[in-house]
């Protein structure tokens, strides 16, 4: 297996730097919507490291129970998300991949692992480091394959930070905020503020200061990329109607729904962090004003938005 990182990328998303490196080509990295967040940063809080392994698995023999109640019995990782029994996968052959293992046993519990019969991810939540090791025959998805929030993601609450799953349009730094399960919405509602800044419309970054929350754009976006950020302003829970209309409403609306929606991403952090991450969606949740805004197709009402956000 190739052990050299022949590429290597740093972004700086919410003011912080992520390093990416890889033994094989990225190409989705060269796009606009990553490359506008691109940094010559130096002092990474993350680091990312995709591995492409050279060997064929055919001939090798799986773990059996005992070898793998060894190698793996001291961490925690998502069972329900195995494809196959964890024994039965090649990879975990890999010498690399056993050596990565021993050496983050000594702190099992800050530690998850998704297995599957040809890729690995071992995240380390001590030491703010994610491995993905993929086999031969996914050299493909590796270089073409869409990169999910969640390689940028695990390790936020250490720096205060949440991405979300919504749509955000700065005003002069005042940022309204929509939000709804896909296909809702946020998009739209998005496409329709005129006058305002998009920063992203598929997953917000949003990090608390010692003064307030910004909200800052990601790569997760189909507007052209922007790293800029705003102040959150209002939150707007979307729903489709034939009419427009807004209704206040609680945090505890927009807390309930931050905490359901983000489900998925929760599953792949330790329960230790959890207290830490459902604080900070609370306090997410009372920073600024909430609505429900039902909205059709084709129209917003922009100045009542802007009302509320001056509330």
């Amino acid at each position: 297996m190739a052990e050299d990182y022949i590429k290597s990328y740093s972004f700086q998303l919410a003011g912080k730097c992520f390093h990416v490196k890889s033994n094989s080509e990225i190409n989705c990295f060269l796009f606009p919507r990553f490359s506008a967040f691109l940094s010559d940063c130096d002092d990474p809080f993350s680091i990312i490291r995709y591995t492409l392994t050279e060997e064929t698995f055919s001939s090798e023999a799986p773990l059996s129970y005992a070898e793998r109640d060894k190698l793996l019995g001291t961490f925690e990782y998502p069972l329900e998300h195995f494809e196959i029994p964890s024994w039965n996968s090649y990879i975990l052959n890999i010498p690399p991949v056993r050596k990565l293992l021993e050496d983050y046993s000594g702190h099992g519990e800050r530690v998850t692992l998704e297995i599957r019969e040809q890729s690995l991810v071992v995240t380390d939540f001590l030491q703010h480091r994610m491995d993905v090791f993929y086999s031969g025959g996914n050299k493909r998805t590796l270089s073409e394959g869409r990169v999910d929030p969640l390689i940028f993601s695990p390790f936020l609450h250490d720096m205060n930070s949440l991405i979300v799953h919504s749509s955000c349009v700065s005003f002069d730094g005042m940022a309204a905020v929509f939000l709804s399960m896909d296909e809702g919405g946020k998009t739209t509602a998005a496409s329709l503020c005129e006058g305002g800044k998009v920063l992203a419309d598929d997953r917000v970054l949003f990090r608390k200061t010692d003064e307030q929350w910004l909200a800052y754009g990601t790569p997760w976006t189909t507007f052209p990329p922007d790293p800029g950020h705003a102040v959150p302003a209002a939150f707007f829970l979307l729903e489709k109607a034939d009419d427009f209309s807004l209704k206040k409403m609680g945090s505890r609306e927009l807390f309930s729904f931050l905490w359901d929606e983000h489900h998925s991403a929760r599953f792949h952090i330790p329960r230790i962090y959890h207290t830490i991450i459902l604080d900070l969606y609370r306090d997410l949740s009372v920073s600024a004003p909430v609505y429900l805004m039902r909205f059709p197709k084709n129209y917003i009402d922009q100045d009542a938005i802007l009302k509320c956000m001056k509330q």
